[in-house]
Parts: C-alpha cells; structure tokens; sequence
C-alpha cells in the first residue's frame, strides 16, 4: 500500500505540475480560457495549489509512517485524490458546488482525508513512543 500511496502522491504532484498550463492560459490567456469553458479562473488555480499540496502531504505520508493499516492508507489516498478533484467542476459551473452531491462527495473526501491523517500521526506516534 506505501508504494501506491506514493504513486498517487507522484501523480499528484505531476498533476500539479502540468495544470500549472492551465492557470498560465487563465491568467494570460484569459479569452482562450473562456473559449475553453472556463467560468471561474480561480478554481483552476485552486486544483494547481491543492494537486501540489496533497501530493506532498500524501509523500510526507507515506515516507513517515510506511507501517500503517491498509485503511487508513484508503481514507488518505481517497481524500488526497478527491479533494483536488472537487475544484475542477467549479471552473466550469457557478452552481454545481451547491448541489447535494456535490457538497456529499466534498464533506466525504474533506472528511476522509483529516481522519486517515489524524489517525496516521496516532498510529507512528502509538508505535514510536
């Protein structure tokens, strides 16, 4: 699971790395962002930051507590997978982040990511100290 976790982390980061393009089109290229369907600029931004945070929070993870169960690599890989993810459909709707699914997967991922983390820093510290 350590392995996978830090695939997903690479992923991340590499994410990060290339929509770094789109917020260049947005901030430069604002008409060709338009064209494309983007509605709010800044949710692209946001997805940019978050893929970079998420996958040095799920490599800082991974690198420090390799020993943890399987399910708590689960809340943490779906929560730094999702999370970032959730930005993407606000740069293209005004209203998708007020429907009940939208907030539900939000609440899950937000909620699933602070407790596998939580309970990952329990678990080194359970088994270190």
């Amino acid at each position: 699971m350590n392995d996978l976790l830090l695939a997903i982390a690479l992923l991340s980061l590499a994410l990060g790395a290339l929509s770094g393009f789109a917020v260049l089109t947005c901030v430069d290229y604002p008409e060709k962002a338009r064209a494309l369907g983007v509605i709010n600029p800044m949710r692209i931004r946001q997805a940019h930051i978050d893929w970079i945070v998420m996958g040095t929070v799920m490599v800082s993870t991974a690198l420090a507590v390799p020993d943890m169960p399987g399910w708590i690599y689960g809340l943490v890989m779906f929560g730094g997978v999702v999370n970032p993810l959730t930005f993407v459909p606000m740069a293209f709707s005004k209203t998708v982040d007020t429907t009940q699914a939208f907030r539900l997967v939000s609440l899950v991922s937000f909620t699933s990511l602070s407790l596998g983390l939580v309970l990952a820093a329990g678990h080194f510290i359970s088994t270190h100290f």
